[in-house]
């Protein structure tokens, strides 16, 4: 056969090929074949097309045929890595990748494929160097952006996932994989109307796309559409069985209908699939404790310090693994959020009384309660820096005088101290108001009249379409206002909680009483003489409800069951005086506001 024929037959073959007819395409490869058998393209793009068809084995053996007549080939390389990686030989797949660009260094295709493996692998700041790299070389490179993005989001950093996610769509927005990446970027920052056309656009490009499927269950989980969810997460795992994601969200329903153990064995087969994927473990750690499975519980919860939005902690001594404690120096790190802080640091003085000189880390509003609470302890603001994905804290500040021996994150003494049941009955009120404080703030409440004295909140500080089924509105409240013998005093804190009050009274007449002068956002020693100074506190399952239970002071808790903290039970072990006001979690709120009132009216009786 002629050269120029040849080249006609490869170029309309590769033209079917790019056009997607596969089977024209096929055919005409397997012609050149049968008159040239080691052209090199045609061995090299018909392996290509046999692992597009899900031959991914057949497509191996032609690709390496190729490169066994021309093995300078980098485009030959890097698309036989992707079939590697598609036959689940990952070493050998970044081989190929890395070989390829060793034969040309500047080859992006590899340098995307790589980014992609790498990222997929953990290896997330190498990943992003490599496709940093692909997208300054082709900033047209489509494929390259998409991994970026994915590499970004991994690496906890997702504005910038989303910038890169965006950019790949307006290079290819016939790219279904691009739709949908882009949508998961933007349901992490909780843009769920946006994220909805975003999938609908993937899905209208490629209906069987199983991470489309998958995503579209959990924007419906979030919205709510429970039913609706568990079909699409149903969808997915027909669509690849070996998924785990799908897995985790059917999880997530049954632990959501109080199905613990159904929610246990779906999680099980999500980390059967993937066994290093930090997010499940540590999901699949709240469904153990709600279940009562200590041990195994808080052994998984330690997976959150592989995640990539963890803390990440520049300058720490050894980690403390249960040594003898006695005569030695202790650094207990803060959890990320304030209310961990506070429900961890009711072990703190089971660790003193091993005989540790305690060294605290505490978010800076702690500062004076723990001072107070725990007065032979060192006690010190963190200093972090970065942002709420990428947080960094630094440990420059500690004592060079008598250096501290061990560190430990707070949640991590769960492991040693918390192990069954029976260990929270050493717990005793722990955090100490100010007492000068209080005095000031019960004065005030005496001068709003008699009545029982009734501190409440409504929802948490942080909200999200994800985080608000465990909070109620303000309006649904109502019904406690028309009680005449109890008197409403607002402890909510965080953002627009004034404009919801406003609201309220405008429209109903009804609203809870704001104090005067009372910080109830940033300042504890407000927030704790509140609490100290009312009969009842009424909260939900957020920081208020542990510095309620931290000071024994009665506390009314509204939570959807099943609630991890409650460890199996009906109560809050370590906290006598916390009450449950459980639902499930797709009922209203109704019945449960209709059965504080009851209580609160009997309360009141008494």
């Amino acid at each position: 056969m002629a050269t120029l024929e040849t080249q006609s037959l490869m170029q309309q073959a590769l033209a079917h090929h790019q056009q997607g007819r596969l089977p024209e395409a096929a055919a005409l490869y397997q012609h050149v074949l049968r008159r040239t058998p080691r052209e090199p393209d045609a061995l090299h793009l018909f392996g290509v097309l046999m692992h597009q068809g899900g031959q991914h084995e057949t497509g191996r053996q032609l690709v390496e045929a190729a490169l066994q007549i021309d093995p300078m080939r980098a485009d030959f390389l890097s698309n036989l890595g992707q079939i590697l990686k598609a036959l689940g030989k990952l070493e050998d797949s970044e081989t190929a990748y890395r070989n390829a660009l060793s034969k040309s260094p500047g080859f992006v295709d590899a340098l995307a494929n790589l980014g992609a493996l790498l990222q997929e692998r953990g290896a997330v700041a190498e990943a992003i160097g490599f496709l940093q790299q692909a997208v300054r070389k082709e900033p047209g490179h489509a494929n390259a952006h998409m991994n970026l993005g994915n590499a970004f989001r991994k690496d906890g950093r997702v504005a910038e996932a989303e910038a890169a996610h965006r950019q790949a769509v307006s290079l290819s927005p016939l790219s279904e994989e691009g739709h949908a990446n882009l949508a998961t970027t933007l349901m992490d920052q909780d843009m769920l109307e946006e994220a909805d056309c975003a999938l609908k656009r993937a899905l209208l490009l490629n209906p069987i796309l199983a991470e489309a499927a998958n995503s579209f269950g959990f924007l419906l989980f979030n919205q709510r559409h429970y039913t609706q969810s568990g079909t699409w997460f149903g969808r997915a795992i027909l669509l690849a069985p070996g998924y785990a994601a799908p897995e985790t969200g059917l999880a997530e329903l049954a632990y959501f209908s109080g199905q613990l153990e159904q929610s246990l064995r779906h999680s099980e087969n999500a980390l059967r699939l993937a066994p290093e994927e930090p997010q499940i473990h540590l999901r699949h750690a709240i469904r153990l404790l709600a279940a009562g499975h200590l041990e195994e519980g808080w052994q998984e919860r330690e997976w959150r310090h592989k995640a990539p939005d963890r803390v990440r902690r520049i300058g720490l001594p050894p980690v403390w693994q249960g040594e003898p404690l006695s005569g030695k120096r202790l650094l207990v790190c803060a959890e990320e959020g304030v209310g961990d802080e506070i429900l961890y640091a009711s072990i703190l003085p089971e660790v003193s009384q091993q005989g540790a000189e305690l060294v605290i880390e505490c978010d800076e509003r702690l500062l004076p309660v723990f001072r107070r609470s725990f007065p032979e302890a060192l006690v010190h603001a963190y200093a972090r820096a970065g942002d709420g994905f990428r947080p960094v804290q630094k440990y420059d500040w500690l004592p060079q005088d008598k250096p501290v021996d061990y560190a430990i994150d707070a949640g991590s003494l769960t492991l040693y101290f918390r192990r069954t049941l029976s260990d929270f009955e050493k717990t005793r009120p722990y955090l100490k108001p100010d007492p000068e404080r209080v005095l000031q703030v019960r004065d005030m409440l005496g001068k709003t009249g008699d009545g029982l004295k009734v501190a409440l909140a409504w929802r948490s500080r942080r909200s999200s379409a994800f985080r608000d089924v465990h909070y109620t509105a303000l309006k649904e409240w109502l019904p406690l206002f028309a009680l005449p013998e109890a008197q409403l005093f607002s402890i909510q804190y965080g953002e627009n909680w004034g404009t919801e009050i406003e609201t309220l009274e405008r429209e109903t007449g009804h609203a809870p009483t704001v104090l005067p002068d009372l910080d109830l956002t940033d300042n504890f020693d407000d927030i704790l003489a509140l609490v100290s100074s009312v009969d009842v506190l009424i909260c939900p399952s957020s920081t208020l409800g542990w510095i309620g239970g931290a000071l024994g002071a009665e506390t009314w808790l509204f939570h959807p069951q099943p609630l991890f903290v409650q460890y199996g039970t009906e109560s809050f072990p370590g906290f006598p005086s916390i009450k449950s006001f459980a639902k499930p979690f797709e009922a209203s709120w109704e019945k449960t506001v209709s059965e504080i009132t009851d209580a609160l009216s009997a309360k009141a009786a008494t």
